[in-house]
Protein backbone atom coordinates (compact mmCIF):
# COMPACT_ATOMS: atom_id res chain seq x y z
CA UNK A 1 0.00 0.00 0.00
CA UNK A 2 2.88 2.32 0.70
CA UNK A 3 4.15 1.77 -2.83
CA UNK A 4 0.80 2.95 -4.28
CA UNK A 5 0.95 6.18 -2.30
CA UNK A 6 4.52 6.77 -3.38
CA UNK A 7 3.68 6.00 -7.01
CA UNK A 8 0.68 8.35 -7.07
CA UNK A 9 2.75 11.14 -5.51
CA UNK A 10 5.42 10.63 -8.15
CA UNK A 11 2.80 10.90 -10.93
CA UNK A 12 1.24 14.13 -9.64
CA UNK A 13 4.12 16.41 -10.57
CA UNK A 14 4.18 14.98 -14.10
CA UNK A 15 0.45 15.66 -14.47
CA UNK A 16 0.89 19.15 -12.99
CA UNK A 17 3.73 19.89 -15.41
CA UNK A 18 1.68 18.66 -18.37
CA UNK A 19 -1.29 20.75 -17.25
CA UNK A 20 0.91 23.83 -16.75
CA UNK A 21 2.42 23.34 -20.22
CA UNK A 22 -1.06 23.03 -21.74
CA UNK A 23 -2.19 26.25 -20.05
CA UNK A 24 1.00 28.00 -21.20
CA UNK A 25 0.49 26.76 -24.77
CA UNK A 26 -3.15 27.93 -24.74
CA UNK A 27 -2.11 31.37 -23.47
CA UNK A 28 0.61 31.60 -26.13
CA UNK A 29 -1.89 30.55 -28.81
CA UNK A 30 -4.36 33.21 -27.60
CA UNK A 31 -1.69 35.92 -27.67
CA UNK A 32 -0.60 34.91 -31.17
CA UNK A 33 -4.21 34.89 -32.36
CA UNK A 34 -4.87 38.33 -30.83
CA UNK A 35 -1.74 39.76 -32.49
CA UNK A 36 -2.75 38.22 -35.81
CA UNK A 37 -6.25 39.70 -35.42
CA UNK A 38 -4.80 43.17 -34.67
CA UNK A 39 -2.57 43.04 -37.74
CA UNK A 40 -5.41 41.77 -39.90
CA UNK A 41 -7.70 44.58 -38.72
CA UNK A 42 -5.03 47.21 -39.45
CA UNK A 43 -4.57 45.80 -42.96
CA UNK A 44 -8.29 46.20 -43.60
CA UNK A 45 -8.23 49.73 -42.15
CA UNK A 46 -5.63 50.59 -44.79
CA UNK A 47 -7.89 49.06 -47.44
CA UNK A 48 -10.87 51.10 -46.22
CA UNK A 49 -8.88 54.33 -46.22
CA UNK A 50 -7.72 53.61 -49.77
CA UNK A 51 -11.21 52.64 -50.98
CA UNK A 52 -12.78 55.79 -49.54
CA UNK A 53 -10.35 57.92 -51.55
CA UNK A 54 -11.73 56.59 -54.85
CA UNK A 55 -13.32 59.58 -56.63
CA UNK A 56 -16.50 57.70 -57.61
CA UNK A 57 -19.53 58.63 -55.50
CA UNK A 58 -21.16 55.76 -53.56
CA UNK A 59 -18.65 53.23 -54.90
CA UNK A 60 -16.51 54.13 -51.91
CA UNK A 61 -19.22 53.18 -49.41
CA UNK A 62 -19.93 49.87 -51.15
CA UNK A 63 -16.19 49.14 -51.28
CA UNK A 64 -15.74 49.86 -47.56
CA UNK A 65 -18.66 47.58 -46.63
CA UNK A 66 -17.17 44.88 -48.86
CA UNK A 67 -13.79 45.32 -47.16
CA UNK A 68 -15.41 45.07 -43.73
CA UNK A 69 -17.26 41.89 -44.75
CA UNK A 70 -14.02 40.33 -45.95
CA UNK A 71 -12.36 41.32 -42.66
CA UNK A 72 -15.18 39.65 -40.67
CA UNK A 73 -14.79 36.54 -42.83
CA UNK A 74 -11.04 36.41 -42.13
CA UNK A 75 -11.59 37.01 -38.40
CA UNK A 76 -14.20 34.22 -38.40
CA UNK A 77 -11.63 31.87 -39.95
CA UNK A 78 -8.97 32.95 -37.46
CA UNK A 79 -11.25 32.29 -34.48
CA UNK A 80 -12.83 29.15 -35.99
CA UNK A 81 -16.31 30.68 -36.12
CA UNK A 82 -18.94 30.26 -38.85
CA UNK A 83 -19.32 33.16 -41.29
CA UNK A 84 -22.40 34.39 -43.12
CA UNK A 85 -22.36 37.42 -45.41
CA UNK A 86 -25.96 38.20 -44.44
CA UNK A 87 -25.16 38.17 -40.70
CA UNK A 88 -21.94 40.08 -41.32
CA UNK A 89 -23.87 42.87 -43.07
CA UNK A 90 -26.37 43.00 -40.21
CA UNK A 91 -23.54 43.39 -37.69
CA UNK A 92 -21.90 46.16 -39.74
CA UNK A 93 -25.14 48.10 -40.17
CA UNK A 94 -26.19 47.60 -36.54
CA UNK A 95 -22.86 48.82 -35.19
CA UNK A 96 -22.25 51.71 -37.57
CA UNK A 97 -25.87 52.83 -37.80
CA UNK A 98 -26.47 52.64 -34.09
CA UNK A 99 -23.34 54.56 -33.15
CA UNK A 100 -22.73 56.89 -36.06
CA UNK A 101 -26.40 57.78 -36.48
CA UNK A 102 -26.11 61.17 -38.12
CA UNK A 103 -22.59 60.16 -39.11
CA UNK A 104 -23.98 57.52 -41.46
CA UNK A 105 -25.84 60.32 -43.21
CA UNK A 106 -22.63 62.31 -43.23
CA UNK A 107 -20.78 59.46 -44.93
CA UNK A 108 -23.41 59.28 -47.65
CA UNK A 109 -23.32 63.08 -48.07
CA UNK A 110 -19.51 63.13 -48.19
CA UNK A 111 -19.58 60.42 -50.82
CA UNK A 112 -22.24 62.27 -52.80
CA UNK A 113 -20.12 65.44 -52.89
CA UNK A 114 -17.71 63.54 -55.12
CA UNK A 115 -20.25 64.04 -57.91
CA UNK A 116 -19.60 67.80 -57.85
CA UNK A 117 -17.00 68.48 -60.54
CA UNK A 118 -13.64 69.71 -59.30
CA UNK A 119 -13.94 70.54 -55.63
CA UNK A 120 -16.43 67.79 -54.71
CA UNK A 121 -13.83 65.05 -54.76
CA UNK A 122 -11.54 67.09 -52.52
CA UNK A 123 -14.32 67.72 -49.99
CA UNK A 124 -15.06 63.98 -49.79
CA UNK A 125 -11.35 63.25 -49.39
CA UNK A 126 -10.92 65.39 -46.30
CA UNK A 127 -12.67 63.26 -43.70
CA UNK A 128 -14.30 60.27 -45.39
CA UNK A 129 -11.10 58.16 -45.26
CA UNK A 130 -10.79 58.78 -41.50
CA UNK A 131 -14.43 57.84 -40.84
CA UNK A 132 -14.21 54.74 -43.07
CA UNK A 133 -10.96 53.62 -41.45
CA UNK A 134 -12.27 54.30 -37.95
CA UNK A 135 -15.43 52.35 -38.63
CA UNK A 136 -13.49 49.41 -40.06
CA UNK A 137 -11.19 49.35 -37.04
CA UNK A 138 -14.15 49.47 -34.63
CA UNK A 139 -16.05 46.72 -36.46
CA UNK A 140 -12.96 44.51 -36.46
CA UNK A 141 -12.14 45.05 -32.79
CA UNK A 142 -15.80 44.48 -31.83
CA UNK A 143 -15.95 41.19 -33.73
CA UNK A 144 -12.60 40.03 -32.31
CA UNK A 145 -13.71 40.84 -28.75
CA UNK A 146 -17.01 39.02 -29.27
CA UNK A 147 -15.21 35.96 -30.67
CA UNK A 148 -12.68 35.98 -27.82
CA UNK A 149 -15.61 35.87 -25.40
CA UNK A 150 -16.93 32.76 -27.17
CA UNK A 151 -19.64 34.39 -29.29
CA UNK A 152 -20.57 33.94 -32.94
CA UNK A 153 -22.19 36.18 -35.54
CA UNK A 154 -25.53 34.54 -34.75
CA UNK A 155 -25.53 35.77 -31.14
CA UNK A 156 -23.86 39.14 -31.73
CA UNK A 157 -25.69 41.84 -29.75
CA UNK A 158 -24.85 45.27 -31.17
CA UNK A 159 -26.54 47.15 -28.34
CA UNK A 160 -24.29 45.44 -25.77
CA UNK A 161 -21.23 46.19 -27.90
CA UNK A 162 -22.11 49.84 -28.63
CA UNK A 163 -19.92 51.50 -25.97
CA UNK A 164 -16.95 49.34 -26.91
CA UNK A 165 -17.55 50.18 -30.59
CA UNK A 166 -17.59 53.92 -29.79
CA UNK A 167 -14.25 53.67 -27.97
CA UNK A 168 -12.72 51.65 -30.78
CA UNK A 169 -14.14 54.03 -33.40
CA UNK A 170 -12.25 56.93 -31.79
CA UNK A 171 -9.04 54.86 -31.64
CA UNK A 172 -9.65 53.74 -35.21
CA UNK A 173 -9.98 57.30 -36.47
CA UNK A 174 -6.53 58.00 -35.02
CA UNK A 175 -5.11 54.88 -36.72
CA UNK A 176 -6.79 55.85 -40.02
CA UNK A 177 -5.41 59.41 -39.82
CA UNK A 178 -1.90 58.00 -39.47
CA UNK A 179 -2.37 55.72 -42.49
CA UNK A 180 -3.88 58.59 -44.51
CA UNK A 181 -1.01 60.93 -43.61
CA UNK A 182 1.54 58.25 -44.46
CA UNK A 183 -0.13 57.66 -47.84
CA UNK A 184 -0.19 61.41 -48.55
CA UNK A 185 3.49 61.74 -47.60
CA UNK A 186 4.44 58.79 -49.82
CA UNK A 187 2.36 60.19 -52.69
CA UNK A 188 4.00 63.62 -52.36
CA UNK A 189 7.45 62.01 -52.30
CA UNK A 190 6.60 59.94 -55.40
CA UNK A 191 5.32 63.04 -57.22
CA UNK A 192 8.44 64.96 -56.25
CA UNK A 193 10.68 62.12 -57.43
CA UNK A 194 8.80 61.93 -60.75
CA UNK A 195 9.31 65.68 -61.33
Amino acid sequence: MASRTTASKAEEPVEDVAEAEAVENDAEFDINRELTADNLIKDYVIGSVAASIVPVAFFDIAAVVGIQLRMIQKLSQLYGKPFSEKLGRKVIYALAGGVLGYGAGYVVAASATKMIPGIGWMVGMVSLPVVAGGSTYAVGRSIAKHYEEGGTLMDFNASKMREFYKEQFEKGKSVARKFKQKAETEEAAASEAAS
